[in-house]
Order: structure tokens, then sequence, then C-alpha cells
């Protein structure tokens, strides 16, 4: 299979997760408190990601480059989860996605700024043509949105990209070096020491019993699933491909989130949404024409 093409289905499975993970996201909210999430999604990571690094072949990391995983650990783990879930917590699910469409400049910027690498009409090109699309699919139901939103949840969302959009340019020269399972686990080992005083008391204070099972159905999917592979789909996907085309696909979360509820009756298809869909997809596919043709090799 040619890089770019595994560069795509890990992206994209990672996203089609992410996608979901904002409605079951929701649900563990209504039991667990926000940073509280963060904490026990990190330890099930750890634990997880440790025993994969352990089975996969233990790689000696150089003395230099523990300072860029506790750097990426920090953006890609603590500051990114503790904003996206205390954000969610506090706005909509139509703000957030919204807000993340700023990821992709950010990305552009920042991979300008620290590697060094050009921004081409063609990537400027497919993130306009992209955002239109976002937007107008956001747009189309937002007179509909049933939570409330407010600056701060919508400030946290904005902290969770810009963090995130900082993640994918330092993590990408990591990635010629280790094993994703390598890099996995020491960035969420670093990370629980720094989310663990943000959550102990709250996980602490939970009534384990009072929990229905729902919400451990949707606790387990966001450790498993957003957390576990998610993050080795992106971390395998930045390895075939570069950070822009990570950033690129997040595009397409409004739209899976779109197909899940048309799928359960709880939304139709429309005009508006089928020609969001094509604009989306249509920038993904022009970015992504320059996006993995050269590898972003670049030391940071």
């Amino acid at each position: 299979m040619k890089p770019a093409l595994k560069a795509h289905l890990f992206i994209l499975g990672a996203n089609i997760i992410y996608g979901v993970n904002y409605a079951i996201g929701k649900v563990a909210l209504q039991y667990f408190d926000p940073f509280a999430i963060v904490l026990m999604r990190v330890t099930g990571a750890v634990i997880i990601f440790t025993l994969l690094y352990h089975i996969a072949g233990r790689e000696k990391i150089e003395p230099s480059d523990h300072k860029k995983l506790l750097i990426a650990s920090l953006f890609g783990v603590v500051i990114n989860q503790l904003m996206f879930f205390k954000g969610l917590s506090l706005t909509s699910e139509i703000h957030s996605a919204l807000i993340m469409i700023t990821t992709p400049l950010i990305v552009l910027i920042m991979a300008w700024i620290i590697l060094k690498d050009k921004i081409t009409w063609l990537k400027s090109g497919g993130i306009a043509i992209g955002a239109v699309g976002v937007a107008m699919l956001i747009s189309s139901g937002a007179a509909d949105a049933s939570s409330p939103s407010s600056i701060i949840g919508d400030l946290c969302i904005t902290i969770n990209a810009t963090s995130y959009a900082i993640f994918l340019i330092i993590a990408k020269p990591l990635m010629a070096k280790y094993s994703p399972y390598t890099i996995a686990r020491w960035i969420f080992t670093y990370g629980i020491l720094f989310v663990l005083p943000f959550g102990i008391q709250s996980v602490m204070h939970i009534d384990w019993q009072s929990i229905p099972a729902i919400a451990f159905w949707a606790l387990g999917f966001v450790i498993l699933g957003a957390t576990v592979l998610a993050y080795l789909f992106n971390i395998l996907g930045l390895n075939y491909g570069s950070p822009a085309l990570v950033s690129i696909y997040i595009y397409t979360q409004p739209v899976i989130a779109t197909i899940i509820a048309i799928a359960l009756g709880s939304d139709t298809i429309t005009i508006t949404k089928v020609i969001s869909a094509i604009l989306v997809f249509a920038g993904v596919a022009l970015v992504s024409f320059t996006g993995t043709k050269k590898p972003l090799n670049t030391a940071v």
C-alpha cells in the first residue's frame, strides 16, 4: 500500500472516531467531571500504550528527545485534552466544530514559522474550500442548536485547537526516529504527571455505584476509541503524511457527525448538507495533493 493511501486511511479513521466522540463525550460529561474524564482517559492510555510498547519492542530514546516528547505531551495531551473536555462541557458541539476550523490555518502558520514549510496557493485554496463547506454545514443547523454556549467554553476550544496544531508540528520529526507505540507511550506517561493535579480530586469523589451503565460505555469509548485508537491512527497518519494533511481532515468531523445523526433518525439530508460535504472533501483532496508528496522531516 502506498504511503499516501496509508496516510489518508489512518487519518480518516481517527477523524471518524473523533466525529463520534462529540456525541459520546457529551454523554460522559453528564455523569463525570471534565477533568476526571481526562485523568481516566490518560491513565487508561498509559496502561494500554505501555503494554503495546513492551510487546512491540522497547526503543531507546535519545536524551535530547525526551524534552521534545515532554513538550509534545504538554500540547498534544495535557492542554489539548483538558481544554477540549472543559470547553465541551461549557459550549455546544456546533461552536466546538466551528472553532476547530482554525486548526489547519494554525498548522500552516506554525509549519511556516517552525519548519520553514512553504504555504502554497494550492494548500491555501484547499483550506478555504473546506472552511466554506464546514461553515455552511454548521450554519445550517445553528438555528436548531439546543446546547448553550459560553465565551469561556469557546475560548477553551480555541486553546484546544491551537494546542493540537502545535502538537502536530512538534511530533512530526519524531515520527522518523521512533515507532508510534514509543511516542504514544511517552507522551501519555509525561501527560499523566500534569493532568493528575487537575483530576485527582474529582475522581476520588465519584459515586461509582450511582453511575449508570451508559456512562461506563461512553467512558470506555472515550478511553479506548477517542484516545488509544485515534491517537495511534493520527500518529501513523502523521508518519506517512504531513501536519497539514492531518489537520485538514478535521473538516470531516462535522460531516461524520451529520451522517451518524441521519442514520439514527435525528436529522435529515438537505441540499445544503450535500453541498457542504462535497466542498469539505474537495478541500481535503486539494490540500492532500501537496500534503503527502513530501513528508516534513525538519527537526524541531
